[in-house]
């Protein structure tokens, strides 16, 4: 969070605010709370390692200007964990992105979402079609 420029809320220090004062959080879970055991088995197959679902990134408010720092935030907290970021899009993505994004790094498809590593992360942030849904 400090590498994106963000300052902790010392009263509640899971929260942080940007400069412009757009509000921030991260949680640590139980590893299947938000994601199933059988995504977390996909997941598992292709990094070739157990996974498990224990850091939830979000943003505090609906403002968009503040997506981009998150997935900023979560491709470096994927790579530093050796972990994997779930992305929703705005419609199903296309095989082209698809495409693209295991070209990069490794990308599994779920439905209309996928779990990215941090080089496909860095990928997408780094594609002209990229947007954060929240």
């Amino acid at each position: 969070m400090a590498a994106e420029g963000l300052v902790r809320y010392e009263p509640e220090p899971d929260y942080w605010y940007s400069a412009e004062g757009l509000p921030y959080g991260y949680d640590f879970q139980a590893s299947d709370f938000e994601i199933s055991v059988e995504e977390l088995d996909l997941i598992a197959q292709a990094a070739g390692a157990t996974m498990r679902c224990d850091i939830v990134l979000h943003i505090l408010v609906s403002d968009v200007a503040g997506r981009p720092a998150l997935a900023r935030i979560a491709e470096r907290v994927a790579r530093r964990t050796d972990g994997w970021v779930f992305i929703e899009f705005h419609a199903p993505p296309s095989a082209d992105l698809i495409e693209y994004l295991g070209s990069v790094g490794r990308c599994v498809r779920v439905d209309d979402a996928v779990y990215l590593d941090a080089t496909a992360m860095a990928g997408w942030i780094a594609h002209p079609d990229f947007h954060v849904v929240k």
